[in-house]
């Protein structure tokens, strides 16, 4: 097991990863750390943990707001298909009842 120490808001914090994903973490400790700071230039002095939680809140929105778009797609998806197979059903309906025309003709 592996650890990165990531500096967040000038304070270090060292965080264990499984093997290889240190890169990884260090690019989303890098973008926490702009978070916090930017929060922390803006409210001022506020405990670390605070800081924290609320970088944390942020990101929570920022997730559910992609998961909301990505289901209102995989919807948006799913209806374009069931039409088309709908109107593809009911195209092959058609030719069937002409073929059955034709040979029912004398």
């Amino acid at each position: 097991m592996a650890t990165v120490t990531l500096s967040l808001n000038g304070r270090p914090y060292e965080i264990a990863c499984d093997d290889g994903q240190e890169e990884r973490l260090q690019t989303l400790g890098i973008d926490l750390d702009r978070r916090v700071s930017d929060m922390a230039r803006r409210l001022g002095p506020v405990a670390d943990s605070r800081l924290l939680a609320m970088a944390a809140l942020v990101i929570a929105d920022e997730l559910a707001s992609a998961r909301a778009v990505a289901d209102a797609s995989t919807q948006r998806a799913a209806e374009r298909d069931a039409a088309a197979a709908a109107d593809a059903v009911e195209s092959m309906a058609r030719r069937m009842d002409a073929i059955a025309t034709r040979l029912s003709a004398p």
